[in-house]
């Protein structure tokens, strides 16, 4: 869809400055010139093309002072239940947007609104008149050990894609870094003599020092030592000596799927490093460090994956009387 239905949008020519079209071209300059991460303008950028679209298939003003609360009412309507949105034939088109599709959508639209009422474009942001749509908070279960152990088997061979897969598999369960981080790391980064990371372009441009543990340390080391092409400064590398990206990195994760019948994903490895690191004593503000999480609230939300034998295993630890001298 990005390259078919919408790529019409945002390019035309002589737009009056008023345009929503020339506003969103402007936004977009001004989130290159506040350094937003790559990611986050395309992200914005697609967004908010999906907007514009919708407006001129429903003949709205073209000018943004003329959008009310009722036009963005529209539209979250429409993403939450037309069934063959944008007129495309992609799967993920051909449904309702999740809850949490819909509430991403209100959050940059009402970033863009705001930006523009700051600007002195409109006199009033529309969007914060409207609540923000619910999210509905699905609790993702972790991997279990034996599926870890079938997709680390899955890499077991001594070919050079085998040892880095289980190299990358490796530092995601163990880290939780995002693929994107991942996908960014350099060589110089690694320090294998103290088992840490350096994070240079994290989500909002922070930068964090993460550890690896000895497992990952001696996968990482495998690869890098031993069967590493040296023609790019990037970490890890395509069989032709290219930086893998962050795409080549989840069609190796899917194709894991497909090979051990385990359901896995970027964000799933995450995950499953976030309720590990909680079962084995860590604590929410150390993982929040870990994580990258500019808030607590964004790591608490890990704390749903825990169940009762969680909190009663806890117990028999931390029981406060019979830790007391008494």
């Amino acid at each position: 869809m990005k390259s078919q239905v919408l790529d019409h949008v945002l390019q035309e020519k002589f737009l009056p400055a008023t345009s929503i079209t020339y506003l969103v071209q402007d936004y977009m300059l001004n989130c290159r010139c506040e350094a937003k991460s790559q990611a986050t303008i395309d992200n914005y950028q697609y967004r908010l093309k999906c907007f514009v679209w919708f407006c001129q298939v429903n003949d709205y003003p073209a000018e943004l002072q003329k959008l009310g609360v009722n036009h963005i009412r529209q539209f979250l309507w429409y993403l939450a239940s037309e069934s063959n949105r944008w007129g495309s034939d992609k799967p993920s088109s051909r449904k309702p947007a999740s809850q949490s599709t819909v509430n991403h959508y209100y959050r940059v639209l009402n970033t863009f609104f705001g930006w523009l009422k700051q600007e002195g474009f409109i006199p009033d942001n529309p969007v914060a008149h409207i609540k923000a749509p619910k999210i509905d908070h699905k609790v993702v279960p972790a991997l279990t050990p034996n599926e870890v152990r079938r997709l680390l088997d899955a890499c077991s061979s001594k070919s050079a894609l085998d040892v880095r897969n289980k190299a990358i598999l490796s530092i995601l369960l163990d880290t939780g870094l995002r693929v994107s981080e991942l996908a960014n790391l350099k060589l110089e980064d690694v320090d294998l003599n103290t088992g840490t990371i350096l994070v240079r372009r994290g989500k909002g441009g922070k930068q964090r020092i993460v550890r690896i543990g000895s497992k990952a340390q001696k996968a990482l080391w495998r690869y890098v030592t031993i069967y590493r092409l040296r023609y790019d400064d990037g970490l890890f590398l395509r069989s032709s000596g290219e930086p893998l990206d962050a795409s080549g990195i989840k069609i190796m994760i899917r194709r894991l799927t497909k090979k051990t019948g385990v359901k896995v994903y970027g964000h799933k490895l995450r995950h499953t490093f976030s309720i590990n690191y909680l079962r084995n004593g860590g604590d929410v503000f150390t993982l929040q460090y870990l994580l990258g999480h500019s808030t607590l609230q964004m790591t608490q939300r890990y704390l749903q994956s825990l169940n009762s034998q969680d909190a009663i295993n806890a117990h028999r630890r931390f029981s406060p009387l019979d830790n007391m001298n008494v």
